[in-house]
């Protein structure tokens, strides 16, 4: 049995506590199975350089004043940290779901794991879905491979059991097996798991959605928005946002367009065109940011969020790229702490989750009175055959980011550091630093870095993008995504010490690379979003697909959005321009690059 170590340290104001909790290290506990060992961690005092740079789990206070200080600052540098507050009769109320209260140390030790387990140590639905693969329950019910013994017993079809091995199948069950709960009405174990990921994120609700945040940004919309509402939307955001748009039939205002020529991406909108668009717009009801965005870059939101607030317009930020920054001091004040209403995360893009795992938190103070709409919504865009392997892997990825997130996101800025540093010493290749985009912002602070993600560009070199993609391809490197101008390296949970290391070398020997004659430079026309009529009745009036040569002047009835990044070029109801179709038939015709609404060179506008 492996033992999971708990490691403690102790906040006390006087050298005669010192000698007074010794006991519980190396002391083990068993809970639930499970082999915990305690350590306190020695030799150390209250400063917050030294927590700042401390791993620890849990926190015993064992002092007669500045407790909420105290707790405040732990909590900044390990907002999941269990804090044992010793019980003095003079002590302030601090209700805190990280605090409780001891008055003796009698089982001490097994309150504090209790504690821990119940936290973040626990996955109730991942423990429910071990449960029914170890059960021998006949399945009656869909689906109809029947825990996998379709897949056994038929030859032409064996190799995908014995692929996937048994615990797959055996956990691909049914909402007719009722002892999970249901996920559409958020009870049982269900329920369990939301509430232990509404308490790691410090949230009052939080929702698992197993239909990715293309499908959470929905579900927002179509519960704070009604048709004709004006929203005030970010430039930098991902065509989901717009379907969002479509389906509320709202009236979008966009922020306008910030492009880096030299890396070829979208930047976050300045600050001041951000607060400019509130003023305007004050009748708003809802403003959308993108925060990280896909290359990493994100807003210093607290202000924005508090300018918002200030006309009585709620903010909805979508953080698909940034689940895993509640968990680390660096990254504060992520949007949750900034006093964002909603917020939406992919748990499968930097943590563990499987594709398509989401969430959706809730902050807002007005959320009890669209609850049943929330709900209805919910339903509207879920499928009721939700995959449970996709649940059980958000319960475990917030168990994992919970117990080891600070542990974690060290470790990759370690390897965010190294890789930025000998990259950027390889003559053909920039990485993007803030100093590569100071002079798109008046303030520096008001854009920062997710290091977890890494964007290189290689265009100085000239090198063309069909060259870079093709070595790395033949290297088996695939990257997270490619431009014109640079490519992006994703650091998630899984990546380890040799990928780092060979990346860097495969990259250092592209200098022997023989060099194509270079392409004509080219890269996407990202202008500003315009609606001459609503995107909901450009979309849904009657349209005809045309050449794309022939559209000029018409008015667009779809999105044309390259994959990756996602990001629209044109929305419906956009004239399309001389320039849009120039660059597109420019693009289409020496790349075979994915453009979602371009469908063999013909578009959809209005009749």
């Amino acid at each position: 049995m492996a033992t999971i170590n708990y490691d403690l340290i102790i906040v006390i104001d006087s050298s005669k506590k010192k000698n007074k909790y010794d006991f519980l290290n190396n002391k083990e506990i068993f809970f639930n199975h499970t082999k915990f060992r305690i350590r306190i961690l020695k030799n150390f005092s209250f400063s917050e350089t030294k927590l700042a740079q401390l791993v620890y789990d849990g926190v015993i206070v064992d002092v007669k004043q500045f407790e909420n200080d105290i707790v405040e600052v732990l909590k900044f540098y390990n907002n999941q940290s269990e804090i044992f507050i010793h019980n003095y009769m003079d002590k302030p109320n601090i209700i805190d779901k990280n605090v409780k209260y001891f008055d003796n140390l009698n089982n001490f030790d097994k309150t504090l794991i209790q504690f821990f387990y119940e936290r973040r140590y626990n996955t109730p639905f991942f423990n429910s879905l071990k449960r029914l693969a170890r059960s021998k329950k006949q399945r009656w019910h869909t689906p109809g491979h029947c825990g996998g013994e379709a897949f056994e017993k038929y030859g032409a079809v064996r190799d995908f059991k014995r692929f996937y091995k048994n615990n797959i199948f055996l956990t691909d069950t049914s909402v007719s097996d009722t002892s999970f709960g249901s996920l559409l009405s958020h009870s049982g174990v269900f329920k369990e798991a939301e509430k232990l990921l509404s308490q790691a994120y410090g949230t009052m609700y939080s929702f698992i959605n197993v239909h990715g945040t293309s499908i959470s940004n929905k579900i927002v919309f179509m519960t704070l928005l009604n048709k004709g509402d004006k929203v005030i939307v970010d430039r930098n955001i991902h065509k989901s946002i717009v379907h969002s748009i479509i389906v509320s039939g709202t009236l979008p205002v966009f922020l306008k367009v910030n492009f880096n020529k030299e890396f070829g991406i979208t930047l976050p909108s300045r600050k001041d065109e951000i607060l400019r668009k509130i003023r305007e717009n004050s009748d708003a009801k809802l403003l959308v940011l993108t925060a990280p965005t896909y290359d990493g870059l994100r807003y210093n939101l607290p202000e924005i969020v508090s300018y918002a607030h200030k006309y009585k317009i709620k903010v909805f930020v979508d953080e698909a790229w940034g689940a895993h920054m509640h968990f680390h001091h660096d990254y504060y004040p992520d949007a949750l702490q900034s006093g964002a209403d909603y917020v939406v995360q992919s748990t499968h893009k930097i943590m563990g989750g499987f594709s398509q795992a989401s969430v959706i938190h809730v902050n807002d103070k007005d959320f009890k009175e669209m609850k049943k709409d929330f709900f209805e919504n919910y339903m509207f865009f879920s499928s009721t055959s939700p995959f449970y392997p996709i649940v059980a892997s958000i319960d475990v990825s917030r168990k994992l980011l919970a117990c080891e997130g600070k542990t974690i996101l060290e470790k990759l800025r370690k390897y965010y550091d190294f890789l930025v540093s000998e990259i950027d010493n390889i003559e053909d290749f920039k990485v993007l630093r803030k100093s590569s985009i100071k002079d798109y912002f008046d303030d520096p602070q008001d854009i920062l870095l997710d290091y977890t993600r890494i964007l290189v560009n290689f265009s100085k070199g000239g090198i063309s993008k069909k060259q870079i993609y093709n070595y790395l391809i033949r290297n088996k490197i695939i990257v997270e995504k490619i431009n014109y101008n640079s490519f992006t390296l994703l650091l998630g949970v899984g990546t380890m010490a040799k990928m780092v290391g060979n990346i860097v070398k495969i990259l250092k020997e592209f200098k022997y690379e023989k060099r194509e004659e270079i392409e004509k430079k080219i890269q996407f026309l990202w202008s500003d979003l315009e609606s001459e009529i609503p995107p909901f009745e450009a979309y849904q009036s009657k349209g005809e697909w045309i050449d794309l040569k022939n559209s000029k002047g018409r008015i667009s009835s779809n999105m044309l959005v390259p994959y990756p990044p996602g990001i629209p070029l044109i929305i419906p109801g956009q004239r399309i321009t001389e320039e849009l179709i120039k660059n597109l038939l420019e693009i289409t015709s020496s790349d075979e690059i994915e453009i979602h609404g371009l469908i063999k060179g013909k578009v959809k506008v209005l009749k």
